[in-house]
């Protein structure tokens, strides 16, 4: 089994929460969408539809920051440096701050420009919509920032808790303000805001638990370590600016040749769409936080058990996606109260279908080589699938076939994108010598300095795991002394979390690695019991006493650390 039993279950977890979170998010619009289009008709879309390019800004720096930050802090966390994952988590939400307040200062100066920049023109409802949403431009760049970088320190739950929240809260406002207190498309706005602020504050708990590796430090705060953390999630962040400019040029295209109702139909397609998408960026955003600790890790197995897993998994559910969309279009249509183009909104979301798996194949891969340190070949991606083929595909396709042409032109350009993306890895490959196209740069250590085993909660399967080490050390040539220590180290920590960590009757693991590497030992003790760390001296008497081997295991050990990383209990001793 070795570590697959870790692997599976790390990305269970951080896949329904992700998803879970991703859909949350969704949610918010998609209500917005609902209740403003029964509420108001096409004017209500119109005004969300006109809105969007400002979201997709937010979301730009969001997750820009928010993926950069969450893969250096997920990356130091495996590599056990706590003050690096400090100084990432300070400087990510530093710069946040202060790009949501310059954005908050200038959307206030030029409101009326930027309406009908993105095509709003006459839309004079978009400004009661807008004032507020660009007030709180810091909260919404905010939250997706700490919500990414909660779930790289092993809390993808509250994520979903704060933005479950977030969503519900937003639609009870949306309820009482729009309907109970007629404030119109201003009472929608400010039901987002409020809800934003929820989940803001519900994220905020997990800086006060115990094992908590976010925490606010003296760091370096120029505007090279700015851009350094920018960059490092720009190849995700930058898909919202480019769907932001997209919306902005796809929104004129349809004001000249369809109207306000195309705009209408449209930000009903987009709805939908993100809801697809969010399928995509949860698997997306769960395979970020393993495939960079395992990396981390120096872990290979780990990483390319995560991709299969995030691809299969996506595959299967696009495909579920898809078939739900052609079948369910029409009743999905009737929602948004729109009934004059109903037909019209049917056939664009069965022809968007068409699309989906090509999507989630394009989205998954260019965030694991976001993960895996290219961020040029994953900007590459987002910027052909999102800007310059979506925008050449509705350019052409628009004026012939109406709101029909955007679906036509999603499918087209996701489908190029892939067939593009395959073909430059394969050349990628060849040249780089790689293993796959998924192009990662593998640690270098040699299989046979490698040992790994994994041990249930039977504590006499350590037996055969000493007879095993003992092997291990004699083909190694590892001297008696250094062998010694290893089996002394496997033994008491091993011992200690099978007797006290895995006291609650229910099944357990324990994956244990020893690596040859840099002249030093590594060894390595992962287990999937609720957080206990056998270096903490206990004051029950009987831990206490088999705490000696492992006070003996601290002293002789060069250094030691325990961390809760991925849900589970992680162990590193180095000899």
């Amino acid at each position: 089994m070795n570590n697959q039993h870790f692997v599976n279950k790390a990305f269970r977890v951080f896949a329904i929460n992700s998803i879970l979170a991703s859909a949350g998010v969704v949610l918010g619009t998609f209500v917005d969408a609902i209740i403003l289009g029964n509420a108001f008709g096409e004017t209500g879309l119109s005004v969300l539809a006109v809105s969007m390019p400002i979201y997709m800004v937010y979301n730009l720096f969001g997750y820009a920051f928010g993926v950069g930050g969450s893969l250096k802090v997920s990356e130091s966390i495996g590599a056990e440096d706590k003050q690096g994952a400090r100084t990432y988590f300070t400087q990510a939400i530093f710069f946040a701050l202060v790009i949501g307040l310059l954005s908050t200062l200038l959307g206030m100066l030029f409101l009326p420009q930027i309406i009908a920049a993105t095509g709003g023109s006459g839309l004079d409802t978009a400004i009661d919509y807008l004032r507020p949403v660009i007030l709180a431009a810091p909260i919404f760049i905010l939250a997706p920032v700490i919500s990414l970088l909660i779930r790289s320190d092993a809390d993808p739950f509250l994520s979903t808790v704060g933005i479950s929240l977030s969503v519900v809260v937003n639609l009870v406002l949306d309820l009482v303000f729009i309907f109970g207190l007629n404030m119109g498309v201003f009472g929608g706005a400010l039901a987002m805001v409020i809800g934003q602020f929820v989940a803001v504050a519900v994220y905020s708990v997990h800086f006060f638990k115990k094992n908590s590796h976010l925490k606010f430090c003296r760091a370096p705060l120029s505007l090279k370590d700015g851009y350094h953390l920018f960059h490092g999630g720009f190849g995700s962040g930058s898909a919202f600016i480019y769907q932001g400019i997209s919306l902005v040029v796809i929104n004129n295209l349809l004001s000249v040749t369809v109207g306000v109702s195309g705009l209408a139909v449209y930000n009903i397609l987009f709805n939908v769409s993100l809801f697809a998408y969010a399928i995509f960026d949860g698997i997306s955003l769960a395979l970020a936080p393993l495939v960079a600790t395992f990396a981390g890790e120096k872990d290979t197995a780990g990483v390319y058990n995560t991709m299969h897993l995030s691809l299969k998994t996506a595959v299967l559910l696009s495909i579920g996606s898809g078939l739900i969309l052609i079948v369910f279009a029409a009743p999905i249509a009737s929602m948004f109260g729109v009934a004059e183009n109903a037909m019209v909104v049917v056939q664009t979301i069965r022809i968007f279908a068409f699309g989906v798996v090509q999507t989630c194949i394009n989205c998954v891969m260019a965030h694991f080589y976001q993960t895996i340190k290219r961020p040029t070949l994953a900007g590459v991606i987002y910027f052909m699938r999102g800007f310059l083929l979506l925008i050449a595909f509705s350019a052409w396709l628009i004026p012939i076939w109406g709101v029909m042409g955007t679906a036509l032109a999603i499918v087209g350009s996701e489908t190029v994108t892939m067939l593009l993306m395959f073909m430059a890895a394969v050349v990628l490959k060849k040249q780089g010598g790689y293993r796959n196209v998924l192009l990662f740069r593998e640690p270098v250590i040699a299989k046979d300095n490698i040992y790994e085993t994994t041990l249930s909660s039977d504590i006499k399967e350590l037996e055969n795991c000493v007879v095993e080490i003992e092997a291990f050390c004699e083909r190694q040539d590892i001297d008696t002394k250094n062998a010694y220590f290893i089996n002394l180290t496997i033994e008491e920590l091993a011992a200690n979390i099978i007797n006290f960590g895995f006291n609650d009757g229910k099944p357990h693991f324990i994956h244990i690695k020893i690596a040859l590497f840099d002249g030093d030992i590594y060894i390595r003790l992962r287990d999937d019991s609720t957080t206990y760390n056998p270096f903490e001296e206990s004051e029950k008497p009987d831990e206490a006493l088999d705490y000696l081997g492992v006070s003996i295991v601290r002293k002789k050990a060069k250094s030691f650390a325990y961390n809760r990383t991925l849900v589970f209990n992680n162990l590193l001793i180095i000899l």
